[in-house]
């Protein structure tokens, strides 16, 4: 065997075990975090509702608290995705493309704020909004990046009106 096909096979077989290893982190990391509720389902009585307010954007992922970091895996929660965000006076609903969408009710929001980045998605200052929430009886952070500022500010100013201010950022 030449010095070079020795090199390819070798660089062939690390970069298979980086593969296979981070698909086997991701597998046992939605394992571990099987305790997490499952988020709930978006009404179908808000899907014929005009929305307060409404964006479209990046879906960046769920995290763990403030853990920004610790991203969630169970339930798809952790998954990027393009989605649209929509606040109503029953709370926010979350819709993903090609993931499960999920409902976050108003009574559940504990903060809304805005960040910089979060688990694999960092933009500039401000530009990620964060919502703050109770699923079952552990605290989350769910990131969402619109397609422009204006629509960021409506939705942040639409939350903050339905949260009454609530937010502590």
């Amino acid at each position: 065997m030449d010095e070079t096909t020795f090199t390819v096979t070798l660089s062939a077989i690390l970069i298979a075990a980086i593969v296979i290893g981070i698909i086997v982190g991701f597998r046992n990391r939605t394992k571990r975090q099987q305790y997490i509720a499952v988020p709930a389902a978006v009404p179908e009585s808000l899907l014929t509702q005009q929305p307060l307010g409404a964006a479209e954007g990046i879906y960046v992922t769920t995290v763990l608290g403030q853990e920004l970091l610790e991203r969630v895996m169970a339930h798809g929660l952790g998954n990027r995705s393009q989605a649209q965000v929509e606040v109503h006076n029953a709370g926010v609903a979350v819709m993903r493309a090609g993931e499960p969408n999920f409902f976050i009710p108003t009574g559940d929001i504990t903060k809304v704020s805005t960040i910089s980045g979060m688990a694999g998605k960092f933009v500039e200052k401000d530009g990620i909004l964060a919502i703050t929430w109770n699923l079952g009886d552990i605290d989350v952070t769910t990131g969402f990046r619109t397609e422009t500022i204006a629509e960021h500010q409506e939705l942040r100013t639409q939350l903050e009106i339905l949260t009454n201010g609530r937010q502590t950022a």
